[in-house]
């Protein structure tokens, strides 16, 4: 006779970058393996990795987490971490004033996706063109953090949707590489400034946590930020 199978409850989760509500299940201990084991290694894009791989388990293959913008795969695995564990996290921080470590309390559900205004994510060229623009992945953050510009421009050739010239609609990312790159190598410096400030204002998760030194009894902030930090 074959084993029965477990009902597991799902729970509704927005994602910012597609607009709507998918459906989840929590993660399992399969996946709560994963987590230990991408845990005890030294490279940090193991736990990135992992973290995709368990978004698209728990969406029930619904979100393929390795095409999340950073701050939504931050933000949806914090709401599944949330409902499968506890939306509480012990931390410890450091008292700027006397160094003391003191315990914190990071609440999951107070998290939100901070959103710069004025960010776009179509950027006029010229008075007759216009380009869309979707949000790098996770593994391009690290190129665009890096000083090597031609890697900028392979994820900017990555992250080019439309172009809007006149009348005319052009699926940008249906030309080939090479004419991909051309097109960016012909943008004007203060073309391509617009592009890094669509980069630079992207939303992200932003998290401050006001604590009391349990020494010094000195206010202090713990800000957690970066595109790792929120993978705990």
């Amino acid at each position: 006779m074959a084993l029965p199978q477990i009902d597991v409850q799902t729970f509704d989760v927005n994602i910012s970058s597609l607009g709507k509500k998918v459906k989840f299940r929590p993660f399992l201990v399969k996946e709560e393996k994963l987590l230990v084991m991408a845990g005890e290694s030294t490279d940090s894009s193991d736990m990135i990795h992992t973290v995709q791989q368990i978004i698209t388990n728990c969406s029930l293959g619904k979100v393929d987490g390795s095409k999340l913008p950073i701050f939504d795969l931050q933000k949806v695995f914090l709401e599944i971490r949330g409902m499968s564990v506890s939306n509480i996290i012990n931390l410890i921080a450091k008292c700027g004033e006397c160094g003391i470590d003191n315990d914190v309390e990071f609440d999951l559900e107070k998290v939100k996706i901070t959103k710069n205004k004025g960010h776009k994510k179509q950027i006029k060229l010229t008075d007759s063109m216009i380009i869309e623009m979707d949000y790098p992945k996770v593994t391009d953050i690290e190129k665009l953090m890096g000083e090597s510009i031609e890697e900028i421009y392979k994820v900017t050739a990555d992250c080019i949707k439309t172009i809007y010239n006149d009348e005319e609609v052009i699926e940008f990312q249906e030309s080939p590489i090479e004419e991909r790159m051309e097109f960016i190598e012909q943008f004007s410096v203060k073309q391509f400034a617009l592009i890094r400030e669509f980069y630079e204002s992207m939303p992200q998760l932003l998290h401050a946590i006001d604590f009391k030194c349990k020494a010094c009894k000195k206010d202090n902030t713990l800000v957690i930020d970066g595109y790792e930090n929120f993978f705990v």
